[in-house]
């Protein structure tokens, strides 16, 4: 865990800020599992970053996005980088970087929620943080 942040069970990190009225910066794990039709389909990955982008489409007034990028992790057959920034009432500019890591069927969602004018500070830590990050194998059963 990178100093002046802490670990939030089933969530992921949050950073520590002096001012309660703050909006801090935090990086949020999940997961999805995807459709047994698309486990060898081609662009499975793609299609389902496709159907997130129209959900922020639809909840985010205003969103900018940029990406897919495709990103290399290690132990993934495929990963994306998505971009997403958007300025909620009374928040000023925010800024979603969303990793998407394919292994078979499993899916893992990384994101990072920041203000924008925040990234350049927490950017190393969030990067730190993801070096850290490694695809286990599923539980026995």
């Amino acid at each position: 865990m990178p100093p002046g942040w802490m670990f939030i069970a089933d969530f992921g990190m949050r950073q520590r800020t002096e001012d309660p009225r703050a909006i801090a910066a935090n990086v949020a794990l999940g997961q999805d599992v995807l459709g047994q039709d698309v486990l060898d389909a081609e662009g499975a990955l793609a299609d389902y970053i496709a159907a997130q982008v129209k959900l922020i489409d639809g909840h985010l007034t205003g969103a900018k996005i940029a990406g897919p990028q495709a990103v290399a992790f290690a132990g993934a057959q495929e990963a994306c980088l998505l971009f997403v920034g958007h300025r909620p009432a009374g928040a000023g500019d925010m800024l979603h970087a969303q990793t998407y890591v394919r292994a078979g069927r499993w899916l893992g969602i990384v994101t990072l929620t920041t203000p924008e004018a925040q990234l350049r500070a927490v950017r190393a830590d969030y990067e730190a943080f993801m070096k850290g990050l490694r695809i286990l194998p599923p539980p026995a059963q």
